[in-house]
């Protein structure tokens, strides 16, 4: 078998990185390939953490948000820690690994919050993923499949912030050799066959 592939599905809220996660998983060990999915926030303790934050928790004692220097720190630590706990040791053991979310994620949502370089700073000498896909939605039909979907209100679900943080991805993919921009205003079945089109020309 080739070497293990670190793949990473990001995009605005709603556009369907969750779901494509689980089909590209399915479609990966169809191939008779080993693979472990995983997500950003992770499931480890700055992760947790950091999912309560985003719906609204941990507010200081008048009301206010958590610092938006204090979540790029937060996401940051949350990243390093998600590397050594889970995708290294993943990677070492010979399974591919599929994200939501990576490091684009804190550049396209923290950098509306925090400075740039800052943001950037934080993820020093990280790995980088050896394909990462941005999922291409309208805000207008992300918001309304999040509204379908049930789901509870988050930190960055503003349109006009969903707005900047799909151009940011936009301008980041456009400047990585290793990223590719698909189309996800398809159906589920479309979006999937081009994720999955595009993740076989690596194997």
């Amino acid at each position: 078998m080739s070497k293990p592939l670190f793949i990473v599905l990001e995009g605005i809220d709603g556009s369907g990185t969750t779901t494509q996660l689980g089909l590209l998983e399915r479609h990966l060990a169809g191939r008779g390939r080993r693979v472990h999915p995983t997500r950003e926030p992770s499931q480890g303790p700055v992760g947790r953490l950091l999912r309560e934050i985003l719906l609204g928790g941990h507010r200081h004692a008048d009301g206010a948000p958590v610092d938006g220097l204090a979540m790029a720190l937060l996401f940051a630590a949350d990243r390093r820690d998600h590397l050594c706990r889970e995708i290294e040791p993943a990677l070492a053991a010979g399974a591919d690994v599929i994200s939501d979310r990576y490091l684009l994620s804190s550049l396209a949502y923290q950098a509306q919050e925090a400075e740039r370089d800052w943001v950037a700073g934080l993820a020093r000498d990280l790995r980088e993923p050896d394909l990462t896909l941005l999922l291409d939605v309208p805000v207008a039909t992300a918001a309304e499949r999040r509204r379908a979907a049930g789901r509870a209100l988050e930190r960055y679900d503003a349109d006009d912030v969903q707005a900047r943080v799909a151009a940011r991805y936009r301008e980041l993919v456009a400047a990585d050799a290793r990223a590719a921009v698909l189309d996800a205003r398809g159906s589920i079945e479309e979006v999937a066959r081009a994720v999955a089109a595009t993740v076989d020309r690596l194997l």
